[in-house]
């Protein structure tokens, strides 16, 4: 809740509209002052290993400190003094990593499915710290646009964290749907498989890879979507309140879902779509995920297993 004052303040201040640039920033402290504290504590389990409850109990700790000092790296022009406010966000980012990193380690791949999601998905966040620590230092890795780069940190803060996370959730609630099974797996190798994609793209290799990649993560997230629905539809799944968010997730993911699959095979110049621009996907497609899929799946996962 603190962060969700922190964040709405933010993009009161410097937030003009959904299409401008600062956008993608809101959407970044979006994730980290209202999301990560989420899944932080839907992700949470009785770890054995000492070293792993240390770490989740410090990344707690350090997350809302961090988060608002990335509010503050996102309010100043990029550079060393952004990019050093960014650095304690950066740390949690690898924190989270290395507790999903911690948990395979130690339980291997005899660790249940659905958690082996969650720790790729606390995996991939280390990544996207990473790039949140280039766009704020202004660093372009590989020639990249900065618009790129922002975005990029705010796709592994969505699809590299959220999408994984929940695809592993919807195996735990339907272990017998190979659907569940094969859209988690999906989820998991489309997104390094985009990553590879966009560096391809940049390396001069054409923009083919990247667009099959696009196509195939945005596959697998429609699947996610249909079973969060699936999950909205049963009666035994709960409260009235929580199928509703399981079903404005579902909806949701499988809206921003079709736009991005929609947006990545304009690699392949099958349709000109002169609309599907960046700054629109960015007021659309980012904004859907966020709040629809992002809030509402996270708050519905939430209740589902208290």
């Amino acid at each position: 809740m603190a962060g969700g004052v922190v964040w709405a303040a933010w993009v009161a201040w410097r937030v003009p509209s959904f299409q401008h640039e600062a956008w993608a920033q809101g959407l970044l402290l979006f994730a980290a002052l209202v999301l990560v504290p989420l899944v932080l504590e839907l992700a949470a389990e009785n770890d054995a290993a000492g070293r792993v409850t240390w770490w989740v109990g410090w990344t707690r700790v350090a997350q809302l400190p961090a988060a608002g000092l990335l509010a503050w790296a996102c309010a100043l022009p990029a550079g060393g003094a952004a990019a050093l406010a960014a650095v304690p966000w950066v740390v949690v980012c690898g924190m989270m990593a290395t507790t999903g990193w911690l948990r395979v380690r130690h339980g291997g791949w005899r660790r249940p499915f659905d958690r082996l999601c969650g720790d790729a998905a606390f995996i991939f966040l280390g990544v996207g710290g990473a790039w949140v620590f280039a766009d704020r230092a202004g660093h372009r890795p590989l020639g990249c646009d900065e618009t790129i780069v922002a975005l990029t940190a705010v796709h592994f803060h969505f699809a590299g964290l959220l999408l994984p996370l929940s695809a592993g959730l919807t195996v735990r609630a339907f272990p017998e749907s190979r659907l569940a099974t094969r859209a988690a797996v999906g989820a998991l190798l489309g997104v390094p498989a985009v990553a590879v994609g966009i560096i391809l793209t940049q390396l001069g290799w054409g923009p083919a890879f990247e667009s099959a990649a696009g196509c195939g993560l945005a596959l697998a997230g429609g699947a996610v979507a249909v079973l969060h629905v699936r999950l909205a539809m049963e009666t035994k799944t709960g409260t009235g309140l929580q199928r509703s968010l399981f079903f404005v997730a579902g909806v949701s993911l499988f809206f921003a879902m079709t736009l991005a699959a929609a947006y990545a095979a304009r690699g392949f110049s099958v349709t000109p779509m002169p609309w599907l621009t960046v700054p629109w996907m960015r007021a659309v497609h980012g904004t859907v995920n966020a709040l629809g899929f992002g809030l509402c799946g996270v708050l519905a996962w939430g209740r589902a297993w208290r």
